[in-house]
């Protein structure tokens, strides 16, 4: 067992790999494991996994068909021995210190999550507008209590997983997983993983570098068509079935309803 597990889908890119790799062995903390789940790749990453195991003796392979990204998530979850969870996209890197820092504030704090700031960037090394810059808007190393985050949430929410470090104890007594063969999967985990946890805390600090690309579903067309709609339609109804749970509070209720509302808006702009 370790104090860290990094769950890492793999699919179709080689160009990047080597990068994100890289920056897991990079870290001042090494208390971790790295489960790279290679989700059916055609272009050489499972080679890429393979030759970097003896640079990353804490990396572990699962390959599996072509699935997705939420399948290749819980295939990684099943493995996780891990006191804390990680979802990195194996197109992007973290800072040297983020282990760290995040194992260390957990630890310190008994927190169940710790959410921090990414920072985006182009192919070119080209440094794009940034959303996931929360600063003005979260007070740093404050304990936030579940109330007091979900209410300022609604002001300044951001979906993606990668940006939360995880006590794994709270996804595995919650049974959190992502929901399969959709897009959007984050709008429905996250909402699900802020409305179960009681302590967390936001370090001001752009711990995870996001790469736009080429080629990336995240920066496609496909996020305007039929199937994201569809995908978007699908969110909407999980997140109000979560709503109608007896133990969902009264301002988890709000959160979630909020979130079913703006995605519902979003849903109106597809033609």
């Amino acid at each position: 067992m370790c104090n860290v597990s990094v769950i890492l889908p793999v699919y179709n890119v080689a160009p990047y790999l080597a990068e994100c790799l890289e920056s897991l062995i990079a870290q001042t903390y090494q208390d971790f494991e790295v489960i790279a789940v290679n989700d059916g790749s055609s272009d050489g990453s499972l080679a890429i996994l393979e030759a970097y195991q003896a640079k990353l003796p804490q990396l572990s392979i699962i390959s599996q068909r072509n699935q997705g990204l939420s399948a290749a998530r819980n295939t990684g979850l099943k493995s996780a021995s891990g006191k804390y969870l990680y979802f990195l996209d194996s197109d992007d890197y973290v800072q040297k210190n983020m282990l760290e820092r995040c194992f260390t504030l957990a630890e310190q704090q008994t927190l169940d999550v710790i959410k921090f700031d990414a920072e985006p960037f182009t192919e070119d090394g080209v440094v794009t507008t940034n959303p996931y810059d929360s600063r003005a808007f979260l007070k740093e190393k404050k304990l936030y209590t579940q109330q007091k985050w979900l209410d300022v949430q609604r002001f300044r929410y951001n979906s993606p997983v990668w940006l939360c470090f995880i006590r794994a104890a709270l996804v595995f007594q919650h049974n959190l997983q992502f929901v399969e063969g959709i897009l959007h999967e984050d709008e429905i985990f996250t909402p699900q993983l802020f409305t179960k946890a009681e302590r967390v805390m936001y370090v001001g600090e752009t711990f995870f570098k996001r790469r736009y690309r080429k080629g990336s579903i995240m920066q496609n067309n496909i996020y305007g068509s039929r199937v994201s709609y569809d995908s978007k339609r699908r969110v909407i109804q999980l997140l109000h079935q979560e709503m109608q749970r007896k133990e969902v509070t009264k301002e988890a209720k709000r959160f979630l309803r909020q979130r079913r509302n703006v995605l519902y808006v979003d849903s109106l702009h597809y033609d």
